[in-house]
């Protein structure tokens, strides 16, 4: 899956946005820290953590289960753990 990204938020409210393509869902600094700490566990762990905080919608959850059953999904979750490692500290 392409365009699976987490980046820092515009100003505003929250710190960091998950997208997938055009679609974005804000991240609170909880979110953030419990998908880092979830990281750097089992990659199993991961998974259920992403899904929990950024499976806001029905798109979402569907482009999570594609990531995690893609072909590319180790490569995915890589890009997606360095995304998190760049974000500043909540």
């Amino acid at each position: 899956m392409k365009g699976f990204a987490i980046r820092p938020a515009p100003q505003g409210a929250y710190p960091a946005v998950c997208h997938v393509g055009d679609v974005y869902v804000p991240l609170t600094a909880e979110g953030i820290e419990r998908l880092r700490a979830a990281a750097h566990a089992q990659p199993a762990a991961f998974y259920p953590v992403l899904l929990e905080v950024v499976g806001v919608s029905a798109y979402m959850r569907d482009s999570v289960a594609q990531l995690w059953a893609g072909s590319d999904s180790a490569e995915q979750m890589q890009r997606l753990k360095q995304d998190l490692d760049v974000l500043p500290a909540g």
